[in-house]
């Protein structure tokens, strides 16, 4: 209850709707019941906030739950039918449709991607340059006819991040045209100086999968307890 009280305020400080608490899960829009241009731009702004007080939340739990306080959060921009769902015995305001079930499967795919902040290239698109992002993969989702990029969307840049996006996007862009060994040696580099960054370990680990076994998809995502419902693609 108290780490919800403060992701609600977040929501509420940038004039989202919080439409429901699903276990440990929050779920919040933008763009309804009122019209709001910006809705990606604050729904971004409300993810910076709340990596924001995480620091804060750890200080008064860490001590008590004996681990940080991890949280992994999906955005993702679209059309949804917006309004009141439910029956005659409980009604609630939120939306439904694909957008929806995108974001939760983004949401759930920074688990494997191991980083806290995915959005959508939906989302992208409609953010200014005063957001720092890094393009991940291409994944296809069940259900989904197109494709989906997801980016990485950083709360609090360091000062070596745009040596670490740029070394990270050229090996994505060697992997997918399958130079795998030239993939290994970016990423063998950026792993020396980023021995952290969860991307580059995934990514490097199956750049040299492929250089052993026949090319196979760069990731396979499976978010439990769901069936398999996103696998990447080069």
């Amino acid at each position: 209850g108290d780490v919800m009280e403060d992701l609600t305020q977040c929501v509420l400080d940038h004039d989202g709707v919080l439409v429901d608490y699903t276990g440990d899960e929050l779920m919040a829009l933008w763009g309804a019941p009122e019209d709001q241009p910006d809705h990606a731009i604050r729904a971004c702004k409300t993810a910076q906030a709340i990596f924001a007080c995480i620091p804060r939340l750890n200080e008064r739990w860490q001590s008590m739950v004996q681990e940080p306080l991890e949280i992994g959060v999906g955005i993702n921009s679209g059309l949804a039918q917006v309004g009141n769902v439910g029956s005659r015995v409980k009604r609630k305001y939120g939306a439904l449709g694909n957008t929806v079930n995108l974001a939760s499967r983004v949401q759930g795919a920074t688990k494997h991607l191991k980083t806290p902040l995915l959005i959508t290239e939906a989302t992208r698109v409609l953010l200014d340059d005063s957001f720092t992002t890094r393009r991940l993969c291409q994944v296809g989702v069940v259900n989904i006819k197109e494709p989906v990029t997801l980016f990485e969307l950083v709360a609090a840049p360091r000062d070596s991040w745009l040596g670490l996006k740029l070394a990270y996007e050229q090996a994505l862009e060697e992997f997918t045209v399958g130079n795998f060994r030239q993939a290994c040696r970016i990423l063998g580099r950026l792993n020396a100086e980023h021995p952290d960054d969860g991307p580059a370990l995934i990514l490097m680990s199956r750049a040299v999968q492929c250089l052993v076994e026949e090319p196979v998809t760069l990731f396979e995502l499976v978010a439990a307890p769901r069936d398999s419902w996103l696998e990447q693609r080069h």
